[in-house]
């Protein structure tokens, strides 16, 4: 008998290996324009069954005990135990019967030096419990924002961003005060280095020493490798407490690699590169920690895509070309982050690319195809959302940020009290049913059917198998 429910399980899912790629494709929302009330537990509990009828897949949760705690520096705040995430979370268990793609939020922050051990067992601890509490939920994972938002008890988060490099005019002047390696970075930068220009508590500051991070007794290749062995190890906390993770990284390597955007593979037009090496070495730290059932997935937030030429290009650095000898080889990784030889061959079988598309009509002054200024309708934006979903290995995520848009219309999609516009509802309905997998909905009806509970792990590993197969 035991046999028979197996062959009948393998033949189910040569079907669903079989089907095409848009059927495992997932839509996230995640609101930018209401603010964190909308996307919290407890309004998402009182208006489940309003959000159920919502075009999407699922939700990226924030939380008031988590998301901008796990790796605060504060002892009073990153006190993020199970019992207080839990019963923060904990209703939603089983609450969405539809909305069944969803994520716990993890905010970038800076909890110490990479080389305090205290600091960063509590930091790993911390990210181990929000994936505990993910999994007892049901969600499918986490999402982790490693964007900078400096401020308040966050004000070093600038430090998890970017190397602190000398300046250009201090090497020149006081050459014998430095290695060889600084030298070489402030012969070959791009003038004084970006990383001492950022925002804190929405001021721009200048020249100033709070925007990245340097341990001096260290150098730059020791600080890529500590970092990366730190996510590492978070990552693998988080798969003892969640072997089936899927992890949505929003900005990912992109944005640490000297190659992007050079001629070929132009895809940020608007960011400076060979910065934010720290970005770099914290998605390569999860890549190296994966397991043979997690998922790494990396969204390369960048909203200004519209073409299918855009996308594909994207695609194909992020998946592909990050990692070739062709990128890398000339690049000195001793002040250049750079993906290690033995993680490129496995590169595009582990790192999964999704993208994210917001509802923003972007103005670019500089560079004509990606100005969206007025590209904020509803039929722009399902253009860019299909192409999205399209090029996407599975994962895209909607931020909402509508306020920054110069439409007409005021779309509130997470307030279930405000009516979306029937054009924009129309559109984003027949945009999520066109993702609706054809076939996937046979495996949860018959698998229970088939087996009994104890043979439930037998579904997640068959639609991790499914994944890789798929790509």
């Amino acid at each position: 008998m035991i046999k028979i429910k197996y062959m009948v399980v393998a033949l189910i899912m040569s079907l669903f290996v079989s089907l095409p790629a848009t059927a495992q494709k997932r839509l996230i929302f995640m609101d930018g324009y209401l603010g964190w009330h909308y996307s919290l537990p407890s309004y998402l509990i009182e208006h489940a069954e309003e959000l159920e009828q919502r075009p999407f897949s699922g939700i990226a949760v924030v939380g008031n005990i988590f998301t901008s705690y796990v790796m605060s520096a504060n002892p009073n705040s990153n006190n993020v135990t199970y019992e207080r995430v839990w019963n923060e979370v904990g209703s939603l268990k089983d609450l969405f019967k539809i909305k069944t793609d969803n994520f716990l939020r993890i905010n970038l922050d800076f909890p110490g030096d990479f080389w305090d051990d205290a600091v960063w067992q509590k930091t790993t601890s911390n990210f181990a419990v929000v994936a505990k509490a993910a999994k007892d939920l049901g969600f499918k994972g986490i999402v982790f924002d490693d964007e900078v938002y400096a401020g308040g008890q966050h004000i070093q988060a600038n430090f998890m961003s970017n190397f602190k490099f000398p300046k250009r005019a201090d090497v020149t002047a006081h050459p014998e005060n430095y290695e060889d390696w600084e030298i070489s970075e402030s012969v070959s930068n791009r003038g004084d280095w970006i990383d001492y220009n950022c925002t804190v508590d929405g001021i721009r500051l200048q020249d100033s020493n709070e925007c990245s991070y340097r341990n001096e007794a260290y150098s730059f290749k020791q600080h890529m490798d500590k970092v990366a062995a730190r996510f590492k190890t978070i990552m693998h906390a988080m798969q003892d407490e969640f072997p089936d993770l899927d992890l949505l990284v929003l900005h990912g390597p992109a944005t640490a690699h000297a190659k992007t955007n050079i001629r070929g593979h132009f895809i940020k037009p608007n960011s400076l590169f060979g910065t934010n090496e720290f970005k770099g070495a914290m998605f390569l730290g999860f890549k190296q920690g994966l397991n043979d059932t997690a998922s790494l997935h990396d969204l390369g937030e960048f909203y200004r895509y519209q073409t299918t030429e855009h996308f594909e290009n994207a695609y194909q650095w992020r998946k592909f070309d990050i990692v070739s000898d062709q990128y890398n080889q000339d690049l000195d990784d001793s002040y250049r982050w750079v993906v290690p030889v033995a993680d490129r061959a496995s590169w595009s079988e582990d790192v999964d690319i999704g993208f994210m598309v917001s509802d923003v009509g972007l103005k670019d002054n500089n560079h004509e195809e990606y100005d969206l200024t007025g590209a904020c309708n509803p039929v722009d934006f399902e253009s860019r959302l299909s192409k999205a979903l399209k090029h996407s290995d599975e994962y895209v995520m909607f931020y909402s940020n509508t306020s920054h848009a110069s439409c007409e219309d005021d779309v509130r999609w997470a307030d279930t009290q405000s009516a979306i516009p029937p054009e924009w509802l129309n559109m984003m309905n027949d945009v999520f049913k066109s993702i609706q997998a054809t076939g996937a909905e046979i495996i949860p009806i018959i698998l229970p059917l088939l087996f009994d509970p104890a043979d439930a792990n037998i579904l997640q590993k068959a639609e991790k198998s499914k994944r890789s197969k798929n790509q």
